[in-house]
């Protein structure tokens, strides 16, 4: 039975590891491959697509991003295929579903879904098993698998990493090695989490299981040979055993090449003191970006929660981790949390913006199928979207309007602070603020006063809202940050304050001074007064220069 496995990615960069396990774990038996799409492409065009390949089975794997979409796709691919079955006698086709999103409350998906089996967990041994009773047309009795006359409410079996390790590395496949350097390899040193956060669908998994070092080390050693650039790892808390995540930072630190980034999701809190140091000590700068989920510096939230952490123990964690400049943060947030009232919220958003992080996501709560909190939304008076990704719409602690607040703070936070467009100015003006999260709401507010564009502004529109926001006391540094910002010579959103030939007279002290190329700098230079002397910026090849000479 020919066989397609496929998936509607978020976006091209990212590659879908579960998909490529699923292939290597199944080719040898049937004949199987695997196609990715993404979200943003027409359905009725992934359809004939998938038609025109004259499979006989469909597998599609099933994320809270793609979820609606692809229940618009299995109805417009059955619906074409089957009149195509009608003039050609084709054996009868099969829709398989699996995934994170249909792995829990099977009932809704089986009902609604145009579908034959639903596999729930863990799918590389399962949906091998399920190929071959389709194959050889014996009946299905696999744990975990299901069909809406049969339904079986079991996790499927977790898998043997070890048997996994014995299969074609899903990492290296050779249809992927033409784009390394363009997507984002996803990676797994273990699978299972050992929190049991109320939110997450990982808090309903049990145990946790390490892949061997030798097969990761062997991996590793490979996918850095392979002209990849960013490695991001699945695990959910990749510190979980010490001696595991400091033989894997060993192996990278020493193996690595310039301009590939690792990316891991950490527990900060509980990060032993030996990985502190080893990365303090030996680990190139740049190489890491780690991931700290912090959700809320609220206690009594945190134990409704089961988030257990020790504040204080964080922030001394990401100080010490700070000190060098080594690591990129990405620190996240949750509004909507029991508890958590716009006040109380603003006071987490507080203490977490307190480590200015290269990147702080202020997520909002969503009630996931199968997750404990869904469950008891009624006691806390949740409200939220029945359609994915079920955000949060209001609740007993925080209004519609506080809701309305919190995303107009975070548009301004993406806008300001996460793009990077303005780092200088931005870390100077949110040190000398009472409180960041109060700060960008009122930049907010003032942004929808004078009815700036949301989208689609120019980086010089950008920079001259938050100018005209900070009544141009921070222009010299917002005008350097514009400069430094560009590629090529930008237009100014500022009044010039030399004149050409005041401009011409500079450039020619510069030259003198400095002893500058004298072509380079007229040619391919920009040059602009501030208040404790000027600024040159070369734009030369796509690349810039900005200097500051007193």
């Amino acid at each position: 039975m020919k066989t397609l496995i496929t998936t509607l990615n978020s976006k091209y960069i990212h590659k879908s590891l579960s998909l490529r396990l699923l292939y290597v774990a199944t080719k040898e038996y049937h004949e199987v491959d695997f196609k990715e799409y993404t979200i943003k492409e027409d359905l009725d065009t992934i359809a004939n697509d998938i038609i025109e390949q004259k499979v006989q089975v469909v597998a599609f794997s099933v994320y809270i991003w793609n979820v609606d979409l692809i229940k618009i796709l299995i109805y417009v691919f059955y619906n074409k295929s089957m009149i195509d079955k009608l003039k050609k006698m084709d054996p009868q086709l099969v829709i398989v579903i699996g995934g994170p999103e249909v792995s829990y409350e099977i009932d809704y998906f089986l009902d609604n879904f145009k579908i034959d089996y639903l596999i729930s967990g863990e799918g590389e041994v399962a949906f091998k098993e399920l190929l071959d009773c389709l194959e050889t047309q014996q009946p299905i009795n696999i744990q975990g698998i299901s069909r809406k006359d049969k339904r079986d409410y079991q996790q499927t079996k977790p898998v043997d990493l070890q048997y996994l390790e014995t299969l074609e590395s899903p990492y290296l496949l050779k249809r992927d090695l033409a784009d390394m350097d363009k997507r984002i390899l996803y990676f797994e040193t273990s699978r299972g989490c050992p929190y049991q956060c109320q939110y997450c669908l990982s808090s309903l998994e049990k145990g946790l299981r390490f892949f061997s070092l030798d097969y990761l080390k062997a991996q590793l050693s490979l996918l850095l040979d392979s002209g990849v650039k960013t490695i991001k790892l699945l695990d959910r808390s990749f510190n979980a055993k010490t001696a595991h995540a400091l033989a894997i930072l060993e192996f990278i630190f020493n193996h690595y090449r310039p301009g590939i980034q690792f990316q891991f999701e950490i527990n900060g809190d509980v990060l032993d003191q030996r990985i502190i140091d080893y990365i303090n000590d030996y680990a190139p700068r740049g190489l890491l970006r780690f991931e700290i989920g912090i959700q809320s510096t609220y206690e009594p939230t945190n134990e409704i929660v089961k988030r257990y952490q020790n504040f204080e123990r964080l922030s001394e964690v990401i100080k010490q981790l700070q000190q060098n400049h080594k690591i990129d943060f990405h620190l996240d947030l949750i509004a909507g949390l029991p508890l958590e009232n716009l006040e109380r919220f603003a006071r987490s958003f507080d203490d977490v913006f307190a480590f200015y992080p290269k990147e702080l996501q202020l997520g909002f709560l969503k009630l996931l199928r199968g997750t404990s909190l869904r469950k008891e939304a009624e006691k806390y008076g949740y409200v939220y979207d029945e359609n994915p990704p079920y955000e949060l719409l209001y609740s007993n602690d925080l209004s519609p309007e506080d809701i309305g607040k919190i995303h107009l703070a975070e548009e301004m936070l993406e806008k300001f602070w996460n793009s990077g467009k303005m780092p200088i100015t931005m870390n100077t003006v949110i040190r000398t603020v009472a409180s960041p999260f109060y700060f960008f709401l009122d930049l907010g507010n003032y942004y929808l006063k004078q009815q700036f564009k949301m989208f689609k502004f120019q980086n010089d529109e950008l920079f001259s809202y938050l100018d005209e926001y900070l009544n141009r006391q921070y222009q010299d540094l917002l005008i350097e940050d514009y400069l430094r910002l560009s590629k090529i010579k930008p237009k100014r959103w500022w009044k010039a304050r030399l004149d050409k030939s005041e401009a011409r007279e500079t450039m020619h002290y510069l030259i003198e001074k400095y002893d500058l190329d004298q072509e380079e700098v007229f040619r391919y230079g920009v040059v602009e007064k501030v208040t404790d002397g000027c600024l040159l910026a070369i734009y030369q090849n796509y690349q810039v220069s900005v200097k500051k000479y007193s």
